[in-house]
């Protein structure tokens, strides 16, 4: 066994890892609600879609999506998540309800995604100002990741510090 190897990929998976985290999760969970703008406007094409996906070690699973847009705007929001093998998933399907019910919602993005397609959904109000989708359990699901990121890019690293410099520490223990 190579531990030179395997300390310099510990290395590299952990900065990548820690890259990822900040890329990828940072951006949503370092959101304040003070840099998000509501778009407003009646609910148009409301669906609650579910589609087998197979991750790269060929795991299969169902992905939910609540998927609708407003005709104030050109965007089409997305809530998204991965359900397992269950088949059905009641928050999205009670959230597609609630909306039908409603026929008008408010939805908060941050500012500087006003004119993307797919903006991030923070929070979801109805007509009447009820809040249906929190803005913080639009943050649960990065703070997840984070937190395995980042972990995965610590543990890494030390693998690759305590390698490096155990061996340097015993050579000259034995001087």
């Amino acid at each position: 066994m190579n531990k030179v190897y395997y300390a310099e990929k510990g290395l590299y998976v952990g900065i990548t890892a820690i890259i990822c985290a900040f890329y990828f999760f940072a951006p949503t969970l370092f959101t304040f609600k003070s840099s998000l703008i509501e778009q407003n406007g009646e609910i148009e094409n409301l669906k609650t879609f579910y589609t087998q996906v197979e991750d790269s070690r060929g795991s299969k699973s169902i992905k939910s999506e609540l998927k609708f847009t407003l005709n104030s705007t050109q965007s089409i929001y997305i809530l998204m998540k991965n359900i397992g093998q269950s088949r059905y998933y009641e928050r999205f399907e009670k959230l597609e309800k609630q909306l039908k019910k409603s026929e008008r919602a408010t939805v908060w993005i941050k500012k500087n995604q006003k004119e993307d397609y797919k903006p991030i959904v923070f929070q979801i109000a109805d007509r009447n100002g009820k809040i249906l989708y929190d803005f913080e359990e639009s943050k649960s699901h990065s703070k997840f990741g984070f937190r395995i990121s980042i972990g995965l890019g610590i543990f890494g690293i030390g693998l690759y510090l305590r390698h490096r410099y155990m061996k340097k520490s015993s050579l000259q223990q034995r001087i």
